[in-house]
């Protein structure tokens, strides 16, 4: 085990699916309860989260949907680039318009479309590292090097939520008040807009 932890950290590809898996778990825990905070305290109304879910609800299913035409027409690399700045573009808007819910509905259903088709790729970056991991070592390594997946996951949304509590304390976040204050504000605008914003540019540069 130890030998074999060894190689897939010389192989820079596996490292790669690791921490882009982690930061995409991490956005994905940020998103989860993102939008709750935001309709309650930006849009003045939580029960907006329901419409927010149906539609990205529906905009996931049609990425699933279109994901196979999309990445066999753009092949794997392109398809990444356009999932993470497609996201990135999204979480920008909201950063330039803030408080605008049709606005705010617009780019959410699109960044849940424009990410599907990458999340179809996990299996297949991940494959394909394996089958690097046979051409530099002689031995795929199958099972430690599917740890990319199962330890980004349960770590990336883990911290995600961290995160996301930590950003509602700096901007002391108080549930009893009739209308946020402008630090509760920010602080929102920080996981749900500036946050994504910055690591699915990460996301593209790895």
């Amino acid at each position: 085990f130890k030998e074999a932890l060894g190689k897939l950290f010389h192989n820079k590809y596996w490292v790669i699916v690791l921490v882009v898996n982690l930061l995409s778990c991490i956005i994905y825990g940020l998103a989860s309860g993102a939008g709750v905070y935001y309709c309650k305290w930006i849009f003045g109304n939580d029960n907006l989260v329901a419409l927010a879910g149906a539609l990205g609800f529906f905009a996931t299913l049609v990425g699933f949907v279109v994901s196979k035409p999309i990445i066999a027409k753009l092949g794997v690399r392109k398809t990444i680039d356009f999932g993470v700045l497609g996201a990135a573009f999204t979480a920008l808007i909201r950063c330039i318009i803030p408080t605008n819910f049709k606005v705010y509905i617009a780019v959410s259903v699109i960044g849940s479309f424009v990410q599907i088709p990458l999340m179809c790729l996990y299996g297949v970056l991940l494959a394909m590292v394996i089958d690097y991991n046979e051409y530099t070592y002689y031995n795929k390594m199958v099972g430690v090097s599917s740890g990319a997946i199962g330890i980004g996951t349960k770590i990336g949304s883990g911290v995600g939520s961290v995160i996301l509590t930590a950003c509602l304390a700096l901007g002391a976040y108080n549930p009893d008040l009739e209308v946020a204050t402008t630090s509760m504000r920010y602080a929102i605008y920080a996981f749900s807009n500036y946050l994504p914003l910055i690591i699915n540019l990460g996301l593209f540069v790895l």
